[in-house]
């Protein structure tokens, strides 16, 4: 449809074409360069009249280009016109009634500028106002009957697929909503029995990662999680002293304070994902985490002595998908291995504005 609505069109190039003569090559070059930019401002024009989503802004921005066009090819089209033809006439109706699909807004306003242009160089260049005023506006009434039709079945056929869209991404968070739900209630039950029994056998650690997680699991079903770069180095802490290792943490508040959201859920998912890794993978006794500056940069550093051959969670996550994750946020993720130390870093802008 949108092909047939612009063949309709085709013809205010094609008609103001065949109806003038420019008396020199030159001439004649600049004349279609002038249609072809009235062309291309018409297909702006058919663009925005079959965007249901689009505002004002663009519909008179596309309005006022192609009266501007119309009005550059006045003085050529009557000059040049052959004898007894009416080429700013035909063009004029065209561009009226391409406004016209736009809204009566803007075809009350092209259709004023037009029409007054119209009179005007039926005056200055002697042509018959009983012949072209009457082609503009005839031929602005039939283009705009026959096209509306088109433009109306489109934007039916656009908000149709707006809505089938929107449909899918509703069973999606529906399906969503049910997991979260279902997560809850099962990690809910068990992280309430693991807090109970650590309360119980007085184990503060374990209780206390355990309420941080259940509280975690409920911000996230209620999709109100961000992950935190200081909550995260301080769970790392707590699990990793829980696990028996020695663990030294760097991390200055000052240079906290300079990462954006970005930046610190990016550094708090490599904190937390390595912290798995080196729990699963690894027999590590030590582990140093720091956080310090490079110009523009944070650098995130993970050290730890229980250098393992298997880095990777069993799921297919964990440091693969860390690296994506850093490469679509601009960030860079780096491994350093000898026999005694493995070291993982990240350097991330401390201005990171999210996925590219």
């Amino acid at each position: 449809m949108l092909g047939v609505l612009m063949a309709c069109f085709a013809w205010a190039v094609i008609i103001p074409w065949s109806l003038t003569a420019p008396p020199t090559a030159l001439l004649r070059t600049l004349y279609v360069v002038g249609l072809t930019g009235f062309g291309a401002a018409l297909l702006w024009v058919l663009w925005c009249s079959v965007r249901p989503d689009l505002t004002s802004g663009p519909k008179w921005f596309g309005a006022a280009l192609l009266v501007t066009v119309s009005l550059a090819l006045w003085a050529p089209a009557h000059l040049w016109a052959e004898l007894a033809q009416r080429p700013w006439a035909w063009l004029a109706g065209f561009a009226i009634a391409a406004s016209a699909l736009l809204g009566w807004r803007m075809a009350a306003a092209a259709g004023g500028i037009l029409a007054a242009a119209t009179l005007v160089g039926g005056q200055v260049f002697h042509a018959s106002l009983a012949v072209g005023v009457p082609i503009t506006l005839t031929t602005a009434a039939a283009v705009w009957v026959m096209c509306q039709a088109l433009v109306w079945m489109l934007r039916l056929l656009w908000e149709a697929q707006a809505g089938r869209a929107a449909q899918a991404d509703l069973v999606i968070a529906q399906e969503r909503l049910r997991l979260s739900r279902e997560l809850h209630d099962v990690l809910g039950h068990r992280l309430s029995i693991i807090a109970l029994k650590a309360e119980l056998a007085e184990n503060d650690e374990i209780r206390t990662l355990a309420a941080e997680t259940l509280r975690d699991a409920r911000q996230a079903v209620h999709d109100q999680l961000t992950t935190n770069l200081p909550s995260q180095l301080h769970t790392a802490e707590l699990v990793l002293s829980s696990a028996g290792i020695r663990v030294s943490i760097d991390a200055p508040q000052d240079v906290i304070n300079r990462a954006s959201q970005a930046c610190s859920e990016l550094m708090a998912a490599v904190a937390r994902e390595a912290v798995t890794n080196l729990l699963r993978h690894s027999a590590a006794t030590q582990v140093a985490i720091s956080l310090t500056t490079e110009g523009p940069h944070l650098r995130l550093t993970i050290a730890n002595d229980g250098v393992s051959r298997r880095w990777e969670s069993s799921d297919g996550t964990g440091l693969a998908g860390l690296a994506a994750r850093c490469a679509t946020q601009g960030a860079s993720m780096s491994i350093v291995q000898n026999e005694s130390w493995f070291e993982l870093c990240v350097r991330c802008s401390a201005e990171a504005a999210g996925s590219r």
